[in-house]
């Protein structure tokens, strides 16, 4: 008989174990690695570099009195830091960045001129506004300046860097002479004139000041966001000269602001806070912000509950608000609450779009505005020309309304033109124009 051939034994089993043993393995890698994302997403995040190669700070989670979203506030450059956490506070609740803002644009110019001066040692006190007039581009308002800088024989240096400064800023900008001459110079944006400058072979000496002959003109300083700082309150009671306080509801210390500018005799101004564009997501006005969804009766709760805070101001202007002011069923509750107790509003026009003028004009409100920025650029230089802006369309228009804020650079500046400024401009309240 041929011998049985030996049955092969089937490998099942090993195949079996082996197949288990890999199934163990993954569910072991999928567990430690949903356990390295959960302690990952748990620890505290490191600075990281951005890729300029600059650390990012770390994201702060804020309270209701710190908004979240503050995109809308651009860096600066060259922004003087805040000196404490109230002054840091109130720098991150300035402006809302505008989409094409075409007076931003003019005020980049201004920035231009001014570090084409530093870069030969000069100062913007050698720059004299001829005259400020209003201009208006695609629909937007600007301030057309007329300028006489005394550099003398020494022209060609700052001129060269003054035309190197608007390159950087972009082929919008652009640097010509008139009729030829080299000390005779326009610069346009987008085509459109926006700085006469003229640069005189000898020294001008200034004009002596002219004696009104009717009514002074009158110049109104409000300085936004107070309430974070006792200090910088006292310090801007403190100016020789009285400027109008507006302070934000839910601020920490908002009560004790609005009670020194009451012993002070200083206007006060509830810093009312509007919907601005894209909120709350890319600007948020914060707490007490009255909205255009709300309905009437809810928008005029929110405006009561936010004047119960400071009862005693005079009037109000808007804290961002971009939104909100283009509505004009929203602004007619708001305006006609305001005025049936009494009180005036100021438009901080951070809009172009605004229709508190058309609202004011229905409800029989005499309508006031702001005409200039200060510190959109937080450097003291900066601010300094934007006041000299804001006496020169005073003298020429016979008022301005200038906005400004409680930082470092700012409040230096109010304190270095107390002792230059024009004494023939009255700096006086909203309540008095």
């Amino acid at each position: 008989m041929p011998p049985k051939k030996r049955k092969k034994k089937k490998p099942a089993a090993k195949a079996s174990g082996f197949s288990l043993f890999k199934s163990l393995l993954w569910i072991c890698v999928v567990l430690l690695t949903g356990l390295t994302l959960f302690v990952a997403m748990h620890l505290p995040l490191r600075n990281a570099p951005n890729k300029s190669g600059n650390v990012q700070p770390p994201v702060a989670h804020k309270t209701s009195e710190k908004p979240a979203a503050q995109s809308r506030k651009e860096a600066r450059p060259g922004q003087v830091p805040a000196k404490d956490a109230s002054v840091q506070k109130n720098q991150s609740l300035a402006y809302e960045a505008q989409i094409d803002d075409f007076d931003a644009k003019v005020r980049s110019v201004d920035l231009a001129i001014l570090m084409g001066l530093a870069a030969q040692g000069e100062s913007e006190s050698l720059m004299r506004h001829r005259t400020v007039e209003v201009r208006r581009h695609g629909g937007q308002e600007f301030y057309y300046q007329n300028l006489t800088i005394n550099l003398g024989h020494e022209v060609f240096p700052f001129l060269a860097e003054l035309k190197k400064n608007l390159d950087q800023l972009g082929p919008d900008f652009s640097l010509k002479t008139v009729d030829s001459n080299p000390r005779d110079l326009e610069i346009s944006i987008l085509g459109e004139a926006t700085h006469h400058i003229f640069l005189p072979l000898s020294l001008v000496p200034e004009p002596e000041p002219e004696v009104p002959t009717v009514r002074a003109p009158r110049l109104v300083i409000i300085i936004d966001d107070l309430g974070e700082s006792m200090s910088v309150a006292k310090r801007l009671a403190d100016l020789p000269f009285a400027v109008s306080f507006s302070v934000l509801p839910h601020n920490t210390k908002a009560r004790q602001v609005a009670d020194l500018a009451r012993q002070e005799d200083l206007e006060l101004l509830l810093h009312l806070p509007c919907e601005p564009e894209g909120y709350p997501k890319s600007a948020n006005s914060g707490p007490g912000t009255l909205r255009v969804n709300m309905n009437p009766a809810v928008l005029e709760q929110t405006l009561v509950d936010n004047l119960a805070r400071l009862p005693e101001v005079d009037g109000a202007n808007n804290h961002m608000g971009s939104r909100l002011t283009q509505d004009k069923k929203a602004m007619t509750v708001v305006l006609a609450h305001l005025q049936g107790r009494g009180k005036f509003f100021v438009d901080s026009l951070t809009t172009p779009k605004s229709c508190v003028r058309d609202v004011s004009k229905t409800l029989g409100l005499r309508y006031y505005r702001r005409h200039i920025f200060l510190d959109n650029t937080a450097k003291e230089h900066a601010i300094l020309l934007q006041l000299k802006k804001a006496e020169s369309l005073a003298k020429r228009t016979g008022l301005a309304v200038a906005i400004g804020h409680p930082y470092p650079a700012t409040l230096s500046a109010l304190e270095s033109w107390a002792r230059t400024r024009d004494m023939s401009v009255v700096i006086c309240k909203i309540q008095d124009i």
